[in-house]
């Protein structure tokens, strides 16, 4: 069988495209005054036309502000300051990695739009850098990797939609179809945060009829409009990490109640490597190895917590509250009799 061509990645086609440009760059700034001729030559090992280095030459001028100039003379491009070169030429190693991380944390979250866009702005931040830098970045994508958790898909512009409501305090308005009732409802929000759990969007937000804050899963929404309504933050309601320590996984609400959950040896050795499962959890060390964990949540993430310790059923034991041991015994009990021969 033929072996298929290597098919080099997106990553290697725009970093290449940014290190052709800092050539580019190196060549005007050396002061030999280089034509378009003469840049096309030097660009790449490719035969590249005038007019691909037109477009190079025009980003360096109308996006990067060079001060760019054409010696009818001498027939070449100069630089009128001299001396000047694009900013961030000097990152570390560590400020390399944080760039390379930024984009694919951003493709973390599944949702390719948001990917898309950060590559665009990163390839204009990536452009600033010297050669071996970009090619760099390159590098990293074969040895570094990213995997997303599974995600439930929501359009891309109702997201764009709701964070332009959420950053211009806009009301909106939309249909929201609800797992529990089965049925979509209309809904009038004032959107405070676009938070991203998991892969996730959800639109956190001040809810009308409600007169309550609630959590909108952003691909349960359908017909979304902006109205012509502002809104104020209200402050008495809205504190954000008070508003996220209250939950668990995006479960949230109900009396606050203390949550305790107790880890064998053998599993503590792998949650303490791990943190945080919750924004304000306290860890206890227990003489035997063993390890509590506590915390305070709304009763209604009690679920979200049960799910979260049948991960590691047989090695933790869920010693509070004891609404949450009945909730785990209910699940058990389930799972046992759709489990029997």
């Amino acid at each position: 069988m033929k072996e298929k061509p290597h098919k080099p990645s997106d990553t290697r086609i725009y970093l290449r495209a940014l290190a052709r440009l800092h050539k580019i760059h190196q060549e005007i700034a050396s002061g030999s005054y280089p034509g378009r001729e003469k840049l096309a030559e030097i660009a790449d090992t490719e035969k590249l036309n005038v007019r691909t280095i037109q477009r190079v030459l025009d980003f360096l001028r109308d996006d990067l502000n060079a001060p760019l100039k054409y010696d009818k003379q001498r027939k070449g491009f100069y630089y009128q300051a001299i001396g000047w070169a694009p900013p961030l030429s000097n990152l570390n190693e560590k400020e390399i990695l944080a760039v390379f991380i930024a984009e694919n944390a951003l493709k973390l979250t599944g949702h390719l739009p948001e990917a898309q866009d950060l590559k665009k702005a990163l390839a204009k931040l990536v452009s600033y850098l010297p050669e071996q830098v970009s090619y760099e970045l390159a590098t990293l994508s074969d040895n570094i990797s990213f995997q997303n958790p599974a995600y439930e898909l929501s359009e891309s512009e109702v997201r764009q939609q709701l964070s332009i409501a959420s950053t211009t305090f806009v009301t909106v308005e939309f249909d929201y179809f609800s797992p529990h009732s089965q049925q979509p409802s209309a809904r009038k929000v004032d959107v405070y945060l676009l938070h991203n759990f998991g892969g996730d969007w959800y639109a956190i937000s001040y809810d009308h009829q409600r007169k309550a804050m609630r959590d909108f899963h952003v691909g349960r929404i359908s017909n979304l409009k902006l109205t012509q309504d502002g809104f104020e933050v209200r402050k008495k309601l809205w504190n954000k990490n008070e508003y996220l320590s209250k939950g668990f996984n995006m479960m949230r609400g109900g009396k606050l109640t203390r949550v305790e959950i107790l880890f064998d040896s053998y599993q503590a050795q792998w949650i303490r490597s791990r943190k945080y499962f919750h924004p304000d959890e306290q860890r206890e060390e227990l003489a035997d190895g063993s390890l509590r964990l506590s915390f305070e949540i709304g009763e209604n993430g009690l679920e979200a917590v049960a799910r979260f310790c049948l991960t590691y059923a047989g090695s933790c034991i869920a010693e509070k509250p004891a609404k949450l041991r009945e909730i785990i015994r209910e699940k058990l009990k389930k799972g046992m009799e759709l489990h029997q021969w």
